[in-house]
């Protein structure tokens, strides 16, 4: 039974939606969709994959829209066909943000929800398209007992590509009020913007030098809802960079996301933060299906593997990935010059690999565990990426300025603008490279693996020897001072008698 909902599409399905729903004499329409699930820890997503467009003499315009028998058997043959479930879409050409069932829809559709899981083997999913801002609502039919099939609200939908929208159900997921604290906040981009990016469950992958300091202007502009992942301890060569880490808690051998928890929840100006930390690989199982339950992610990891499965995540699960990394040319002990990139990973545009971020003859490396192992580091070459390890708190400040730049521009889309490519940026001439173009011709991330979901044949998730490693040493270092402190307390009571 699903209990939490959502729906995602890409920019291209949206517009052909949006093409066929939009009628000129400005009366109701309908559509067939086909989707595939996306299944995370705790929110199940449907995908919209491909639209069934209706024939000659498949619906009825009246005002209202109806649709023949022949049409729907159709479309279900093909969801089935295909191994997908079916959707249903209707218009309400004068509507407003999120769409609920009115008693004449909740008839129609509960009328085939029965039919449409038997042919399919998947609940059908019904969605309203609000014609007046081009917003949707959306539901999932389950069966709760014999011939009853009721629906379950979704709380938001979802539309990733060039610009990232999001129509959120404002019963399941209210808008927070904005506070005397967000006063210069809200003046940058307006009360309606701020309402959108609050409501955003946003995950940032890694916890280091520029994760923490996302982190923290995340819950400044007022971000209610983050996870947080990363498995490695604070270590005392981290505080030169690791923003809020002290010696106490390296002492403590206290997490990094534990950290940036705190921080988040110290310096948010929300009124209600939500903060879940993970002390997991995103390429880990459990924490590759908290990642899926995020409407977006940051990237802020330097590894291959995590970068693979943050890309997967993008484009089969149509979860977006603002993505960056840091690079400088320090040979003989002199700063001769430094980049930093920014860019994000979503249908449409350049995915990690075709970007050149990570090289994917490496993730088996370190999915084996060589990356660990120091005498096959220093086995390679000075200059070689894997060896690299050059984060700098002002190198660091760059990189997470550019990937929140990033992060705004699609989501707000200042003057219109939602893709202004991918950055690169030069230390020593101050100039910045742009990359407009998507994927390169044949991308497997963006062609046969777009909006698979939980259908993809890929595998990139697995045991990861460090994270276990990592937190197996941070309970045992728990254990030691549990012991410890028992041992005083003890002493102490005796001491009394």
């Amino acid at each position: 039974m699903i209990s939490r909902f959502s729906v995602a599409m890409t920019t291209d399905v949206a517009e052909r939606l949006t093409e066929h729903l939009e009628r000129p004499d400005s009366q109701e329409d309908c559509t067939f969709v086909l989707w595939r699930p996306s299944t995370g820890s705790r929110r199940t997503t449907a995908l919209l994959v491909d639209l069934v467009l209706p024939e000659d003499g498949d619906r009825i315009v009246r005002g209202t829209v109806d649709f023949t028998s022949e049409y729907f058997l159709r479309s279900a043959g093909l969801a089935a066909e295909h191994g997908c479930g079916l959707a249903f879409i209707h218009s309400h050409p004068r509507g407003r943000r999120w769409q609920r069932l009115n008693d004449i829809d909740y008839a129609a559709e509960e009328s085939f929800a029965a039919q449409s899981l038997t042919i399919t083997g998947l609940p059908l999913v019904g969605m309203t398209f609000a014609g007046a801002d081009a917003r949707y609502g959306a539901r999932v039919w389950q069966r709760h007992a014999p011939r009853t099939y009721v629906p379950t609200e979704a709380e938001n939908v979802r539309v990733v590509g060039d610009r990232f929208t999001v129509t959120f159900n404002d019963t399941l997921i209210p808008a927070p009020r904005a506070t005397n604290l967000q006063l210069r906040t809200v003046s940058a981009w307006g009360l309606d913007t701020q309402k959108d990016l609050a409501r955003l469950h946003v995950g940032v992958v890694g916890a280091g030098s520029v994760g923490m300091l996302i982190v923290e202007a995340l819950a400044r502009t007022g971000l209610q809802h983050l996870s947080l992942f990363d498995f490695d301890t604070v270590e005392h060569l981290n505080l030169d960079r690791l923003l809020h880490a002290t010696d106490r808690d390296v002492r403590l051998h206290r997490a990094k996301v534990d950290i940036a928890a705190r921080a988040a929840r110290q310096s948010a100006t929300g009124t209600d933060i939500r903060v879940a930390a993970y002390e997991s690989s995103v390429v880990e199982t459990d924490g590759f299906a908290a990642a899926a339950d995020c409407d977006l992610l940051f990237s802020c990891v330097d590894r291959p593997w995590p970068r693979a499965a943050l890309n997967l995540l993008a484009y089969a699960h149509l979860v977006p990935v603002v993505d960056g990394g840091i690079s400088v040319d320090a040979r003989g002990g002199r700063l001769r010059g430094a980049e930093w990139r920014a860019h994000i990973a979503a249908p449409g545009r350049a995915c990690l690999e075709c970007i050149g971020q990570y090289d994917p003859a490496h993730v088996p490396v370190e999915r084996d565990g060589q990356l660990d192992d120091p005498s096959y580091i220093t086995g390679l070459s000075e200059d070689h990426p894997l060896r690299r390890k050059e984060n700098v708190f002002i190198f660091s400040a760059n990189a997470a300025a550019a990937q929140l730049n990033q992060f705004l521009t699609m989501v707000a889309a200042p003057s219109g603008i939602a893709d202004t490519g991918a950055h690169l940026h030069h230390l020593t001439t101050g100039t910045v490279d742009q990359r407009l173009e998507g994927c390169d011709s044949g991308c497997l991330y963006d062609d046969r693996l777009r909006a698979l979901g939980d259908h993809t044949p890929v595998s990139v998730t697995g045991p990861h020897r460090a994270a276990e490693e990592a937190r197996a040493d941070r309970r045992l270092y728990a254990g030691r001072w549990s012991i410890r402190l028992r041992r005083l307390v003890a002493d102490v009571l005796s001491y009394y008698r």
